[in-house]
């Protein structure tokens, strides 16, 4: 039987196609006493011990019924790999057969690696020889060029991938032509964990892929949304919670317990920073202090009010509706959700019309920002615009009101059409 069938394989082209060859297949089997590695010397060993044992006719032997534990020779697969075999004449039982195959594929697979990174020369340890390819015709069909670079063939099979880590595999391809090798290379970098904090584990193994890193974290900031948090302000806390081995949904779970067990105490806290620090903290800025105690009480009050005032304009008037800047300018005037929600669901409606008509009588549009500081923070002057915009609207859509006859048959005041 040829090599490549030995294998597993149609024909030898198949099988060097798929990064088989006779040399390597020889290195592996025929095994010599004085030149083997020390896997090819114990497949030798099992090989001489196993044709030394005198087997008995089958013919002469009288059953008596009883129950004898099976035994094996251990030989190698059509795929190379060690694999069990009874044998009558066999040295190995129940109990000790599998943990030698599992040694010597382990050998074997250590050997293929080495073998495969160094480039697969046979200066050392080999079967000795110089491989001929064969002669015969096969049919081959060449792979058609992609005309992608390597690196923009990488970034098709991994969109996931930062930027930056696409680069180092491409290298490792470079170097080893192997995509698993390279895959490995670039998993051994530390840059995986400035791309990806947290996802190595103190002996060095990762502690998921890559995509399940970037799943994983996009469900704990999704949790967070959902409890009205701003997730770029809980950043370290998703790092440390993922280093943790904590699951997203454990992750989930945690949030909603304390969730509960705080907004029962929500009245009594609040008092007491009232009370202690003259501060009116919010069930959102209380239950983030929960989240990330390493916060200081300020910062995250802020941060969280910020992007509450953000949220509830984006739901009255669109995304974008609401730079951070202004946002920021409106928490330090002391606005809080309550008023950002009444006071841009109200822009949203009483705006069009009323920037229209300031437009029209040379005021100048009125900012949904303008109209929340005049409704929902006091202030003046922008009311005083508003008011007077308000009153020449009016004014204009009054027009019959106000005409009459006089005397002598003329009609002073406007009509309206």
């Amino acid at each position: 039987m040829e090599w490549w069938q030995q294998l597993g394989f149609s024909s030898e082209a198949e099988a060097i196609a798929r990064g088989e060859s006779e040399e390597v297949f020889n290195r592996t089997r025929n095994i010599t006493p004085d030149t083997t590695s020390d896997m090819d010397k114990e497949t030798a060993y099992i090989k001489e011990f196993v044709s030394s044992q005198k087997v008995e006719d089958k013919e002469s032997v009288i059953p008596d019924n009883t129950e004898t534990p099976s035994k094996y020779i251990i030989v190698q697969g059509t795929d190379g790999r060690y694999i069990s075999q009874q044998d009558a004449a066999g040295t190995y039982t129940d109990a000790n057969v599998q943990a030698e195959i599992d040694r010597l594929n382990s050998q074997r697979d250590a050997s293929l690696l080495a073998n495969k990174s160094s480039g697969g020369g046979s200066s050392s340890g080999g079967g000795g020889g110089v491989y001929t390819p064969r002669t015969s015709d096969v049919d081959y069909t060449p792979v058609e060029s992609t005309g992608l670079s390597t690196k923009e063939e990488a970034k098709l099979r991994f969109p996931y991938l930062d930027e930056r880590l696409i680069d180092v595999y491409v290298q490792g391809f470079i170097d080893t032509g192997d995509s698993q090798l390279a895959i490995l290379q670039m998993r051994s970098d530390p840059l995986m964990e400035t791309v990806y904090p947290g996802i190595r584990k103190t002996d060095g193994t990762l502690r998921m892929t890559e995509q399940e890193y970037i799943v994983a974290k996009e469900f704990m900031e999704l949790e967070l949304r959902n409890y009205n948090l701003n997730p770029q302000v809980f950043g370290e806390d998703i790092v440390e919670a993922i280093s943790g081995d904590v699951s997203p949904q454990e992750f989930s779970e945690r949030l909603q317990t304390g969730y509960q067990n705080i907004v029962q105490n929500i009245p009594q806290v609040q008092e007491v920073y009232m009370r202690e620090f003259n501060l009116d903290l919010n069930e959102e800025s209380i239950f983030g202090m929960f989240v990330s105690p390493r916060l200081s009480t300020a910062v995250l009050d802020n941060q969280i009010r910020q992007s509450q005032i953000i949220a509830e304009a984006e739901t009255a008037l669109g995304s974008s509706a609401l730079t951070v800047a202004a946002a920021r300018g409106l928490q330090q005037q002391g606005l809080s959700q309550a008023q950002a929600r009444r006071g841009f669901q109200g822009a949203s409606t009483i705006l069009p019309g009323l920037s229209g008509g300031a437009e029209r009588f040379g005021r100048g549009p009125i900012s949904e920002t303008e109209y929340v500081q005049a409704t929902e923070l006091g202030d003046q002057g922008i009311a005083q615009n508003i008011r007077r915009v308000e009153s020449q609207i009016t004014s204009a859509s009054s027009a019959a009101a106000g005409a009459k006859q006089l005397r002598t048959g003329e009609v002073v005041g406007l009509e309206e059409s």
